[in-house]
């Protein structure tokens, strides 16, 4: 694999240890490293093996975080594919924008209950990756309310371990690093049909606020909701409400039928929260790609135009391992489950394939 100069004229990082990764069925672990040189440049050169499909990515650490290419699948790769951007980090709070979030509210089970999933789509507008405090009483990197009468909350699977997740009091409250630009979180939680009709606050507002009950009844109310088409998979239709630049709290109202129809498995849900991350990997990419640190700079927290990048391999990574994990745990798939789960996969394979071009610059 060749090297090029530094796209963004920020500077390059030196003397930074750079890791060759490899993902595949077969086997998965890091294979060469290397450092950088004096101009944040770096060369690693390594031929395929195994698995067909294997994905092969670079990574660096900086301030305890760490960092990754776009995936490397071609013979030359070179340019902003891969560039690993690294950024200074701060555990001084600041907001987070909210660019999406999504609230999908399945049918009453057996139990009377209802599945509640719930997925942001974070930006990180600073130069610097948020992180918490060495502190026991440090504050999150992020939080968001969820109802009082909420249990059983759990990160769902993809980027935030859950280590780095708590609920507890009514709130949800994440202690992973957040890097500048876009990340998706996913959480669920259980909610008694007696809740219902579910009053709540936006609490961040939101610039696109989705919606979809599976109850044919349910219905939203809220400022500027609104109706659009419904959304039928798997034999399942969804309800869903629209709204675009929701202010902080704003007042919603979720309402539905008391209802005896037990609920069905959340792998539909699952397949909306992997669109969802399509359509913030879309953003991502244009919302990181100038984002970068110069060493010494020792500048505060501040706002970066909104068209820089960094590229995200690894969280493509984890989305196709995520959505192959819920597919795995389908005893008997439809036809319509398994088309579904072979075309998403297909569009984020074809996504990693499109991030190529040859290493280069740790800046």
């Amino acid at each position: 694999m060749g090297e090029q100069g530094d796209s963004t004229g920020m500077g390059g990082a030196a003397n930074q240890w750079v890791t060759l990764h490899r993902v595949g069925r077969d086997s998965a672990g890091p294979i060469d490293s290397v450092r950088t040189d004096a101009r944040g440049r770096y060369r690693l050169r390594f031929a395929a093996f195994g698995a067909p499909d294997a994905i092969y990515f670079a990574s660096t650490t900086w301030g305890g975080i760490a960092y990754f290419t776009s995936p490397l699948r071609e013979a030359q790769v070179s340019g902003d594919a891969a560039e690993i951007t690294v950024f200074d980090t701060t555990s001084v709070t600041f907001p987070l924008a909210v660019k999406g979030r999504h609230l999908i509210v399945s049918k009453a089970d057996s139990t009377d209950t209802r599945t509640v999933v719930e997925v942001f789509e974070l930006s990180n507008d600073s130069l610097r990756t948020l992180v918490t405090g060495d502190s026991a009483t440090s504050p999150p990197t992020w939080s968001m309310t969820i109802p009082a009468a909420a249990r059983d909350a759990r990160v769902g699977e993809g980027e935030i371990s859950p280590d780095a997740f708590t609920a507890s009091n009514g709130r949800v409250s994440v202690f992973a690093p957040i890097a500048p630009g876009l990340k998706q979180l996913s959480f669920s939680y259980k909610m008694p049909t007696s809740a219902f009709p579910l009053a709540f606050t936006t609490e961040q507002g939101a610039v696109v606020f989705e919606v979809l009950l599976e109850e044919s009844q349910g219905s939203i109310t809220g400022k500027g909701f609104a109706a659009v088409a419904p959304v039928t998979l798997e034999g399942r239709v969804f309800r869903r409400f629209l709204a675009q630049d929701v202010r902080a709290d704003t007042r919603v109202i979720v309402e539905l039928p008391s209802t005896d129809t037990p609920g069905r498995n959340l792998y539909i849900a699952g397949l909306l929260a992997a669109i969802g991350f399509l359509m913030m990997l879309g953003l991502t990419r244009s919302v990181q790609r100038r984002a970068g640190r110069r060493r010494g700079t020792g500048e505060p927290p501040s706002l970066r135009p909104r068209e820089s990048s960094a590229p995200l391999p690894e969280r493509l990574a984890q989305e196709i391992a995520a959505l192959d994990a819920l597919y795995a745990k389908q005893a008997l798939p439809t036809d319509a489950v398994q088309k579904a789960y072979e075309a998403r996969r297909a569009e984020l394979r074809d996504a990693l394939a499109d991030a190529l071009a040859e290493p280069t610059v740790v800046r």
